[in-house]
């Protein structure tokens, strides 16, 4: 494949040579021109292909480096100019999500610390993790993606505040009455996702599962199922940890 383009842009290269000095004027300029176009269409194919042999450079490798290529960077750094990270929330804490899943935690970090407008590690206790609640959750998420025991423990408090300012000022069987059709992660309402992690971050900080642990979790989970009704991960999760409690009571006797 390679060798076949290198032949293509030699070939192409030399017709174009040998046509100019036919060419005057204006129709030399052109064909000058369509040249560069057309070779430089074939390079970047080439790059484009040859980035996923070993033989590439890695450190040239932008997007396993940099999570998305310099070209998105780019489109984001353009569309700020337009419309601010504080009005276009959605787009900058998917790019935060996409950092966070593929291991860039200091940009994750840093996008989410742009869209709250402050830094809640290093901000006064009484201003700290206020924000828009789809952001919260995402910078919770980071939190509990650092992997340490205290971050993860704080992480799962701050959730359960949450989960306590949605239950004040919204209803769970309303939310279930009116929840989307749709059971596609871009139509799950946030209190739904909320519960799902409250549950599974539970789950994961009680490695002894006992019936006050049980209960909590499996209420978390069931309110997930209820505020999106055809959400399968919600219905997943619930069905897997009533597996999970059948073998724990299995064992015990029960």
């Amino acid at each position: 494949m390679i060798g076949l383009l290198f032949l293509l842009i030699f070939f192409t290269a030399v017709k174009r040579t040998y046509s100019l000095p036919y060419m005057e004027g204006p129709n030399a300029s052109r064909a000058s021109i369509s040249s560069y176009r057309v070779v430089t269409m074939f390079i970047t194919c080439l790059c484009i292909l040859a980035v996923d042999f070993r033989i590439y450079p890695r450190e040239y490798a932008k997007t396993e480096t940099y999570v998305t290529s310099l070209v998105w960077q780019v489109l984001l750094a353009v569309r700020a100019l337009v419309l601010p990270p504080t009005e276009d929330i959605e787009t900058w804490r998917k790019f935060a999500s996409l950092c966070r899943k593929n291991g860039r935690i200091s940009q994750a970090r840093s996008t989410l610390i742009k869209l709250l407008q402050y830094d809640p590690e290093a901000s006064p206790e009484n201003v700290r993790y206020q924000g828009p609640p789809q952001v919260m959750l995402a910078y919770l998420k980071y939190q509990w993606s650092l992997g340490d025991d205290h971050k993860r423990k704080e992480a799962f408090a701050r959730l359960q505040n949450l989960v306590r300012e949605f239950s004040i000022s919204l209803n769970i069987q309303s939310i279930a009455s009116t929840a989307s059709t749709s059971g596609t992660n871009a139509n799950v309402p946030l209190l739904a996702r909320v519960y799902h992690k409250l549950g599974a971050w539970q789950w994961s900080l009680s490695p002894g599962l006992d019936d006050d642990s049980i209960q909590e979790i499996l209420t978390a989970f069931r309110n997930a199922t209820q505020c999106a009704t055809k959400w399968a991960k919600a219905w997943h999760a619930w069905a897997l940890f009533n597996t999970a409690v059948m073998s724990h009571y299995t064992l015990r006797g029960f």
